[in-house]
Order: structure tokens, then C-alpha cells, then sequence
């Protein structure tokens, strides 16, 4: 069995003010970036805007580009996209997926070590239940990507348009989530989101990691 990824890389980046993915870090986009990250794990479903013109990007890295054509409508409407894509592969190939990382494009920094680690202890518990989420510095501040257990398909299907994995998180699934506490002797971590323009300008400005009080789900 396999991990399946969705990668969501169509948000609107209202806070921002203009589309992150397509900003530059280092040289390289923050999609470009989060490509070369997340390819290590297959089936790659890459929900992107149609009207960002990178599904060949996509397709670079064996990626499954997942067209929404609403993004305005939210994140639920991306993860349903991406996790339907997920089923259609399972019953095109005939294997069932052991879980779904959900994955984000903002964060560029994040060391690639990450997600090989939540896959590991997921695997390590081997129950399809599980969702694992890790936790970031000695503060143990939590945010993504996180692994669902293949039992959470469906609920990551119906999670409403303007709301994010968080429901799961902190409703169904909370006596089901583990955590992996990384990187944690780094008050600077890998796992910061780059929300706004003053975000991204301190990070392209320091050049590395910086710390956030940003709180993820």
C-alpha cells in the first residue's frame, strides 16, 4: 500500500494580496519548491487555479494536476478535489492507499526530512485511523503537512468549502491524532507558512527560517 499526497497549491492568498505560488524564493517559485518536495511521495495529487497555467510543472514531477475552477469557494473544496483524485488512482490501480498527507505550498523551508518522518510514524502505528501531525521547535507549535489515515477519505470530502483540515482535527479525529515533536531544539523551524507579505519579505530578507507565532490547525 501506498501514501497518497494532496498538495494544495490553488488558495486565493487573500492575506497576501497576490499569488503565493508563484513567488519567488531562492530562485525557484514557492510551487516549484514545494514540487520538488512533496514528489517523494506517490500518487501526487496537486490541486492548482486553471488559470496559473503550471500543470506541465505539475506533470514534471509525475504530479496529477487537479483543476479547481473555484477556488474562491475555499480550502474544503480543494482537499475534496484532490482526495477524490486519490480514489479515482486507487480504483484505476487497483491498490488501496494506507493515508493521505495534506500538504501546503507555503512553506518553503520546510526540510524535505519532515515528510519522511510523519510518513515513518505512521507507518510505525499501522492503524488506518491514525493521523499524525507534527509539532514544530520547543514550543511545540503545530502545523503542517499532516497524514490522515485512509478511514478519514471521506470526512476530508466533506469538510465545507471555506473551512481546512483543522475540522478533522479538532473534532472526529482529535482522539486519534499523534504528534511528532521535530526540530526541537530550533526556536527557528522549517515549518512556517509564509501568509503575508511581511512573512515572505523577512524570509527572503534573513534568508532561512525565522520565528512565527502563526498558528496552524
Amino acid at each position: 500500500m501506498a501514501i497518497g499526497c494532496v498538495l494544495l497549491g490553488a488558495g486565493q492568498s487573500k492575506r497576501m494580496g497576490s499569488a503565493k505560488q508563484l513567488l519567488t524564493y531562492q530562485g525557484r517559485t514557492l510551487l516549484e519548491i514545494a514540487l520538488s518536495k512533496y514528489s517523494m511521495v506517490q500518487p501526487l495529487a496537486v490541486v492548482i487555479d486553471p488559470r496559473m497555467g503550471v500543470d506541465d510543472m505539475v506533470r514534471k514531477v509525475q504530479g496529477i494536476p487537479i483543476l479547481n475552477e473555484q477556488p474562491q469557494l475555499g480550502q474544503g473544496t480543494s482537499i475534496r478535489l484532490g482526495v477524490e483524485s486519490l480514489l479515482q488512482w486507487e480504483c484505476m490501480q487497483k491498490e488501496r492507499l494506507e493515508a493521505i498527507l495534506c500538504g501546503v505550498i507555503d512553506q518553503p523551508l520546510l526540510n524535505i526530512q519532515v515528510i519522511d518522518e510523519l510518513c515513518h510514524a505512521f507507518r510505525n502505528i499501522g492503524d488506518e485511523k491514525t493521523i499524525v501531525q507534527p509539532q514544530y521547535g520547543p514550543d511545540k507549535e503545530r502545523g503542517n503537512p499532516v497524514v490522515f489515515g485512509r478511514y478519514w477519505a471521506d470526512a476530508l470530502r466533506l469538510i465545507p468549502g471555506d473551512r481546512g483540515g483543522r475540522v478533522i482535527l479538532k473534532g472526529d479525529g482529535a482522539p486519534y491524532v499523534k504528534h511528532v515533536w521535530l526540530e526541537r531544539q530550533c526556536t527557528m523551524h522549517s515549518g512556517i507558512d509564509v501568509d503575508t507579505k511581511e512573512d515572505y519579505e523577512r524570509i527572503v530578507s534573513e534568508g532561512g527560517p525565522y520565528e512565527t507565532n502563526h498558528f496552524n490547525p
